[in-house]
């Protein structure tokens, strides 16, 4: 429920895929030309994906921009993650984007590939971030995005139930093989419906961070098509599957039916970014847990296939009648005091120095500094931005997982298909 009528007023909030094309109401707009004034100000669109603690935080920081840009309005409008990009896919093709908006790094290639995003140079202050976070938003050598936060994968878990049945956490350059046996152990530990961990070949992005630990990748480096082979699908889909028959892992049918493993209470530890600890750990905090970061198993002691991977980004449509007004937002946001204090961790650890260094780190950002320090020295490069067909073919990828997992084909089956599927996608998009 939207509380502040005022805003309410000024944003759209969409919830459902039906509503997704209606996100189109904030593109650009006004005269062309410098920044207006007072009484004829130049309005510029601005839209992400988030929820309503989201919304009115950037709402809040929008506020403050108009304060001190009178020239310039901001309409915002914001939605959730699937309805979000398909509105954004839909009209794309009209160009019909808003002047600012949130992207993914796994979709830039998608936008920027194809001529839609203004380049940044010269309109974004690019003189603050952190380490090689920036190269993360070239496309082709050219800056087409900027990172707003920056996050890492990492072992989320339930600090007090390892402490609580013995279980060591252990230091980084642990194996695949001592993380199931955590698992068993703490599954055999808990009880009855609650498991040591959740099946961790569920997601592209862990198979990504599996395949760096090989010297592999997800994508081939020009972006042309998969960077690995079947043989390796069918090894990352087989390895949980001693698990899941011992009763270690939960059933496919069981975990289908969480919202979140994790703060229903059903798992001890799974594998994800690092920053969603700042959402989760309360809600745990709520059911009497407490959450905790530790380094990923790895096929490699010596490499982890863990790298800095902006948590998300601001483009600027290409679209745009107002480049200029839409890098001045960007700034504003990445760089103003006020309103970083305003933000704070929400999209992620900020990934400028100005940023952490006017943040308020609260107990869990700080867990996450923390972390990130702890295994600042096993970081790599980050691959380059995934190709235009990644949304496809990452989908493709959990849609066959789902088919594996509940018997329909076997992990040998359902590689051939997906390779075959995802051969396609890359050749559609050459």
């Amino acid at each position: 429920m939207i509380r502040n009528q005022a805003r309410a007023r000024r944003r759209t909030v969409l919830t459902g895929a039906s509503a997704a094309a209606a996100l189109g109401a904030s593109s650009a707009c006004g005269d062309d030309g410098p920044s207006g004034t007072a009484d004829d100000p130049v309005e510029i669109g601005f839209e992400w994906w988030g929820d309503e603690n989201r919304a009115d935080i950037t709402q809040q920081a929008i506020d403050l921009f108009e304060q001190k840009n009178e020239g310039i309005t901001v309409q915002p409008n914001f939605a959730d993650y699937p309805p979000y990009w398909e509105g954004l896919t839909t009209r794309s093709a009209s160009q019909d984007l808003p002047d600012v908006f949130q992207m993914d790094y796994p979709r830039l290639r998608q936008f920027g590939g194809s001529g839609m995003l203004t380049p940044l140079d010269g309109l974004v202050d690019t003189s603050d971030f952190r380490g090689s976070l920036l190269e993360t938003g070239k496309v082709d050598g050219e800056l087409l995005a900027v990172p707003v936060g920056a996050n890492t994968n990492g072992l989320v878990y339930r600090a007090d139930l390892f402490a609580e049945h013995d279980v060591r956490v252990p230091e980084p350059g642990y194996s695949w093989d001592d993380y199931g046996r955590i698992i068993t152990n703490l599954t055999d530990a808990l009880g009855e419906g609650t498991w040591g961990g959740e099946d961790w070949t569920l997601s592209y992005i862990f198979l990504e961070m599996w395949l760096l630990q090989q010297g592999s990748r997800f994508y081939a480096e020009d972006g042309s098509g998969l960077g690995f082979t079947q043989e390796q699908l069918v090894e990352w889909w087989n390895m949980t599957v001693p698990l899941l028959e011992s009763g270690a892992l939960p059933p496919p049918s069981t975990s289908a039916e969480w919202d979140d493993g994790m703060t229903e209470g059903a798992v001890a530890s799974m594998i994800r970014w690092d920053n969603i600890l700042t959402g989760l750990a309360p809600t745990v905090s709520e059911i009497g847990g407490e959450l905790a970061l530790a380094a990923p198993p790895t096929v490699d002691p010596d490499n982890l296939g863990i790298y800095f991977k902006p948590s998300m980004q601001f483009v600027i449509a290409a679209n745009s009648e107002h480049p200029e007004e839409a890098g001045k937002l960007i700034d504003f946001l990445l760089n103003d005091p006020e309103a970083i204090a305003i933000l704070g961790t929400n999209r992620g650890i900020p990934a400028t120095n100005a940023g952490l260094e006017n943040i308020e780190v609260d107990e869990h950002s700080q867990q996450i500094l923390d972390y990130e320090d702890s295994v600042s020295e096993h970081m790599i490069d980050a691959p380059p931005p995934p190709p235009a067909a990644a949304g496809a073919v990452e989908a493709k990828f959990a849609q066959y997982f789902e088919q594996v997992r509940f018997e329909e084909y076997t992990p040998a089956e359902a590689a051939e298909l997906y390779f075959g599927e995802a051969e396609t996608l890359f050749s559609a998009e050459q």
